[in-house]
């Protein structure tokens, strides 16, 4: 049989003092080991010396379009492709889409959804995903599927909380 030994607060502070969210936590009312915010800069500068272990992070890397391809931006727009094809073909931010066209006075279109994405959407929501599930699946901003399904007749589930 396994005894389960209770860490203190300075030995569970020191075991995740690189996860700042787990800090915040610890540092909250909420805590089993609350701490003070002294006894974190305490804690803290004691392993300053350490170097944190590294996260990758998964940033798209900064593309910074030429004149050409903010041209092209604007030419292709004009003729009727979406700021959302146009941002995933030259591997850009939506709002870099968006502010090439009102840098060049372009008005942009309002994207609705389809009636075959909004029942797809209100079906997948039905079904028991989460709205950020549903948006993922559906390929749209989460509030404007949430908009169109509410707007179908769809009731939404109080939220989870988790």
């Amino acid at each position: 049989m396994r005894t389960r030994t209770r860490r203190t607060a300075s030995e569970t502070l020191r075991r995740i003092a690189s996860h700042s969210v787990d800090l915040a936590y610890l540092c909250s009312n909420n805590s089993a080991t609350p701490v003070t915010s002294t006894f974190v800069r305490q804690v803290l500068a004691e392993t300053a010396d350490r170097t944190a272990p590294s996260r990758t992070t998964r940033h798209r890397p900064w593309t910074r379009l030429s004149d050409d391809s903010r041209a092209a931006v604007a030419t292709r727009y004009s003729a009727g492709e979406t700021s959302t094809a146009l941002a995933a073909e030259f591997n850009v931010a939506k709002s870099t889409i968006l502010s090439i066209l009102r840098d060049n006075n372009i008005v942009v279109r309002r994207q609705p959804l389809t009636a075959k994405q909004v029942r797809e959407a209100a079906r997948l929501y039905k079904s028991g995903l989460s709205l950020s599930q549903v948006a993922e699946a559906v390929k749209v901003n989460q509030e404007t599927m949430r908009a169109a399904i509410i707007a179908s007749g769809v009731a939404m589930r109080a939220p989870s909380g988790g």
